[in-house]
């Protein structure tokens, strides 16, 4: 029987998410008050997490008086969080926030919230940037612990430690898919544990193959034919069964971009013969909004638009922000029945199906192509099956052969999750926040170094701090020799410039390098600029060459050396990215001239996603380089970073820079109105409205007008 809670804070949240009662999971949460504790949950995706950060948080707010703090891996899962406590808890005068962006700044406002939502990296930051309100958390809620074994790791060790260290009485709550060392996070943290295998939508694991699929100890036929459809394949069985016996929505699970598209394309015709009239007419008008996210479409915009009007979708890094948002809401709604999606949507947002087919247990790796863990499987797998909707949920690998059959089954679908391990040796990361830990006093002399990286995950895990204290010592020379750590072992402390680097957030050699360059003596011209925003780590992973054209792009490389800032003689033999660095220049350097999105797309084979991803790091390292530049005094650098940072920003070149600083104004319009003799904004207030729908149309051209009256006042 579950437990029938009694408390203000229960009932709360059972009225606001319409719950009768709380399910096992969560009573024994209830029962025993472990949400007034630190306390760490692992259990199933979909098993109602988020409910027990709903108490822990009410409870500190309402009751303690205490601010919270939701920390989580994506912009767009803190949103979502942000969205859904937003909508059950603000009449109770509750005063939430979202900050997630502007890594430079310690956002003072926020000090006058209840609820933030936030990044890692973002509540790394505040860290760095000393805001005073951080004193006044009562509850650190950590959603998707298990991240420390991730590349994102490091940085959930330390902001953890940190905060800790800031305030002792820090209740921290950490939410964690099934792993088998949870106890080992509690243990690190001074937290109760919960863990369960529920799930509120029983979740059945099998494989295709032969026309059935095999469950552990048991079996289902699905005909390979049928439906009236022309095509075959395991792939298109699956779907047939899913969206047609079933009346349920699909989620693929493809192993790269392509496969995704490919997917998507070969479900098209069959699923588009499923759809109502209604659904047709839906997805006709949703497919011209996916098709006019860029001023001008690219063949993946036309491609995509395509597919949703079938009904069929594919999600990956290389679509844009908006384009990603439209197709998940559309899924969520189902009025796109197949999402063909690369893995990384299964730890994002909430976009739940019926059923998810997993093609290939393969994935890219450092050695090419490789087994995915037992973990990322389970994410996957744990996509499946939606509260409200579904019944059960089914996961479905398809297998190449009957021996594939057999170690699928015995491997991923019974086989045992993956330990988490710390991430906070891998020296890059290391570097980072060693040198944000200086910069903020966390560490100043031997002792405290101890002391801090004691309190680390780290440390809970490997015990001897010997081989990680060597590192941070080697680390902390080489800090000093860039200049951004001075003393001795007895103590030492950021310099100024040290300091500034960690608050923006850089690599400490991307700042290096940065500095060195704005001190060389050279003509700098745009190309250098862009060169050394390439050169830094931060913009990986750079843009591959291909074999065929390397002798080509090693020749332009040695004919513009001059404006490179680095020996290509000498780094050509110790940076082995190097060209895929002047690669990535280049395309920086085509976009700012004006090259249209599917240019690049043909040149450098990459995707608008990619790009603009690409571009939001180089605006960053546009504002760092100038921000560096004023500390050295380098003031030569300031107009043309400004200007470059623009023309980054707005892909064009340096004639149009005015006239994209009207709200409504990209590169394409900006040019029809440079090529009509409109070339100020002056001469753009000036220009009747009539003449100006002739050059941009009607709609375009009165929000323009618009906007001018609104800039003017």
């Amino acid at each position: 029987m579950p437990f029938e809670p009694v408390g203000r804070t229960e009932q709360i949240v059972l009225s606001a998410n319409k719950f009768e009662n709380f399910n096992p999971m969560q009573s024994k949460v209830v029962s025993e008050r472990l949400f007034e504790k630190s306390l760490v949950v692992s259990s199933p995706t979909a098993s109602g997490k988020t409910i027990v950060a709903e108490l822990a948080a009410l409870h500190s707010i309402l009751e303690k008086k205490q601010k919270v703090v939701y920390t989580c891996p994506l912009r767009a899962l803190a949103s979502e969080h942000f969205e859904d406590f937003k909508r059950k808890y603000s009449g109770l005068r509750i005063r939430f926030a979202l900050s997630t962006g502007g890594l430079d700044s310690s956002s003072a406002y926020l000090a006058n919230y209840d609820c933030i939502f936030t990044t890692y990296e973002k509540l790394n930051s505040l860290v760095r940037h000393n805001a005073d309100w951080l004193q006044s958390i009562g509850l650190l809620v950590v959603d998707e612990i298990h991240e420390i074994d991730s590349d994102r790791g490091p940085t959930i060790e330390v902001t953890v430690a940190e905060l800790s260290q800031i305030n002792s009485c820090l209740k921290i709550l950490g939410l964690s898919a099934t792993i088998p060392n949870a106890k080992e996070i509690s243990e690190w943290l001074g937290a109760e544990i919960v863990e369960s295998d529920y799930r509120p939508v029983p979740l059945k694991e099998g494989v295709f193959f032969g026309g059935k699929i095999f469950y552990s100890g048991a079996e289902e036929n699905i005909p390979e034919e049928g439906f009236g459809s022309t095509g075959s394949g395991p792939l298109l069985s699956i779907v047939k069964d899913t969206i047609v016996s079933r009346k349920k929505q699909a989620l693929v699970f493809a192993n790269t971009r392509k496969n995704s598209e490919s997917a998507a394309n070969s479900l098209a015709s069959f699923v588009g013969k499923t759809l109502s009239e209604k659904e047709k007419d839906f997805l006709s008008d949703f497919s011209a909004k996916i098709l006019n996210a860029l001023e001008i479409p690219t063949e993946q915009c036309k491609k995509l638009s395509f597919l949703v009007e079938k009904g069929v979708a594919f999600h990956h890094a290389g679509l844009l922000q908006k384009q990603r948002s439209l197709v998940e809401d559309a899924f969520r709604e189902n009025k796109i029945k197949v999402l063909c999606s690369t893995s990384t949507l299964a730890a994002g947002i909430n976009v739940p199906a019926h059923t998810v087919v997993i093609p290939s247990l393969f994935r890219y790796g450092a050695a090419g192509m490789e087994r995915i863990s037992v973990r990322a499987y389970k994410q996957m797998a744990g996509r499946s099956g939606r509260p409200k909707f579904d019944t059960e949920g089914r996961s479905i690998v398809l297998a190449r052969g009957d021996s594939d059959k057999g170690d699928v089954l015995e491997n991923f679908v019974n086989g045992k999750i993956e330990e988490i391990n710390s991430r906070l040796g891998f020296e890059p990361v290391l570097r980072m926040h060693l040198l944000s830990l200086v910069a903020n006093r966390f560490v100043f002399d031997l002792k405290s170094m101890e002391d801090f990286f004691s309190k680390t995950f780290y440390a809970k895990q490997f015990g001897n701090l010997h081989e990680l204290l060597n590192k941070i010592r080697t680390i902390t020379e080489q800090l000093c020799e860039m200049g951004f750590v001075e003393g001795t072992e007895t103590e030492f402390r950021a310099t100024k410039l040290g300091a500034r680097v960690s608050e923006l957030y850089l690599d400490p050699i991307s700042a290096f390098s940065i500095v060195q360059g704005l001190k060389s003596k050279r003509n700098f011209s745009d190309f250098f600029y862009l060169f050394m925003f390439s050169n830094a780590s931060e913009l990986f992973p750079w843009l591959p060459v291909s074999r065929k054209k390397e002798p080509e792009i090693w020749e332009q490389a040695s004919s513009r050396e001059g404006e490179l800032g680095i020996d290509l003689a000498r780094e050509q033999f110790f940076d082995f990215d190097l060209l895929k660095k002047f690669n990535s220049a280049l395309m920086l350097e085509a976009w700012i001239n004006e090259k249209p999105e599917q240019l690049l797309l043909g040149d450098f084979n990459v995707q608008p996603g990619i790009l603009y991803g690409k571009l939001a790091v180089c605006d960053w390292l546009a504002y760092s380089s100038l921000e560096l530049a004023k500390l050295i005094g380098a003031e030569n650098h300031f107009a043309a970073l400004a200007k470059i940072r623009k023309r980054l920003k707005h892909g064009i070149k340096e004639e149009l820079v005015n006239l994209c600083e009207v709200r409504g104004i990209g590169r394409v319009r900006a040019r029809r109105l440079w090529r009509a003799n409109i070339r100020s904004v002056s001469e753009l207030k000036k220009v009747d409205l009539k003449d100006l729908q002739r050059i941009l149309g009607e709609k375009v051209a009165e929000k323009i007008k618009e906007a001018l009256e609104i800039k003017r006042k």
